[in-house]
């Protein structure tokens, strides 16, 4: 009996010892080209937990130095950090509903907010305080600043889009368009502008305040329609390389849902090339992306949305080449350090994570 167990072991021996070692060394190696983070890998890369919002966590942005990160949450509350700490610099308070989104202007002294109360709220970084208010009675519904940061540019319900001159504090310009993102090119001549119109972004001049082109999304094939009323998802965010060469929209996806449900085509990811005007990428990325920004170098994408997952791609080619996890909810906001080292991300388990993407 004991020789023939040592019969059958020395067998599954020479079996093992006649595989190719590159069979046996292919499961990793598949595993690393993905770029995913083992469990020890995300923990060194999450660097920090900032806590303290009592409800999600919706908007996200840094200063220009990089030197604070200012969230918005459903609390009501807009929360000022230091980002070499972690420490809570300020509370700010007064708004009387949830916040939409800030901004930060250039000189660091005001933070710029908006909220569901339907105004616009302008805040002393340094003091915590509330310096003026504006009501939009339609709300607002996107916002950015120009980038010499002296004109705020607003996206209201009643379809208009509104140049405010911060100095003058008057509107010199208002545009005529629906609006759900807005984006500004990387020179600062053109204005682009997504609205709930079939997912059309329109192409603006900020010198003549004229539309001068746009980028329609194909119309869903037949084969795709479930309930014949489809169309192209209105985008949620835009973003623009900084190489001018990609424009990225992130939009609602339902692509799960059946017949009778389904409003959009399924596909909440589109990408155009600026030069060509081609549709590069027009397709499903498995959740509705509700926030998307572009790497400095522009050779990647970072998404985020209910799916609870941080996913780091490809601009060319849209793949995955990182994947975030650790948050319990969705991701509502996202933020990078002008050197791409440092990612923030803005959760509905009302907290912000600091990731350290790049040694």
């Amino acid at each position: 009996m004991k020789l023939l167990i040592l019969f059958k072991t020395l067998a599954l021996l020479s079996l093992f010892l006649a595989t190719p070692f590159s069979m046996i060394a292919t499961v990793p190696l598949v595993a690393n080209t993905l770029n995913t983070p083992t469990n020890t890998e995300q923990t060194k890369r999450l660097k920090l937990t900032l806590s303290g919002h009592t409800a999600p966590v919706r908007a996200l942005t840094l200063s220009p130095s990089g030197q604070v990160l200012a969230s918005g949450s459903d609390d009501k509350t807009i929360k000022l950090w230091q980002t070499t700490t972690g420490a809570l610099l300020h509370t700010l308070t007064g708004h009387g509903d949830r916040i939409k989104s800030i901004v930060i202007t250039p000189d660091e002294q005001t933070l710029i907010s908006t909220s569901f109360d339907n105004t616009i709220k302008f805040w002393d970084t340094q003091t915590g305080k509330e310096v003026r208010t504006i009501l939009e009675k339609t709300g607002v519904k996107a916002m950015l600043l120009t980038l010499d940061g002296q004109t705020l540019i607003s996206g209201s319900g009643d379809n208009t889009i509104k140049f405010r001159n911060l100095k003058t504090r008057k509107i010199d310009r208002i545009l005529r368009a629906e609006t759900t993102a807005l984006a500004i090119s990387p020179d600062g001549k053109t204005l682009l502008s997504g609205g709930d119109n079939g997912g059309k972004i329109r192409v603006w001049s900020l010198v003549t305040g004229k539309e001068i082109g746009s980028f329609t999304p194909p119309l869903p094939k037949k084969e795709d329609l479930i309930n014949r009323s489809e169309r192209a998802s209105a985008p949620i965010t835009l973003a623009i390389s900084k190489d001018g060469k990609m424009l990225l929209s992130g939009g609602h996806d339902d692509s799960f849902q059946s017949g009778g449900v389904r409003s959009t085509d399924g596909k909440g990811f589109k990408a155009w090339d600026l030069k060509t005007g081609k549709l590069i990428h027009n397709l499903s990325l498995g959740t509705s992306i509700d926030a998307l920004i572009i790497s400095p170098d522009s050779k990647t994408f970072i998404t985020g949305g209910l799916g609870r997952e941080i996913i780091l791609r490809d601009i060319k080619t849209a793949k995955s080449v990182m994947k975030l996890t650790g948050h319990a909810g969705g991701i509502y906001g996202l933020a990078l350090s002008s050197d791409g080292q440092t990612l923030y991300s803005a959760s509905g388990d009302k907290s912000v994570k600091v990731w350290q993407i790049k040694p």
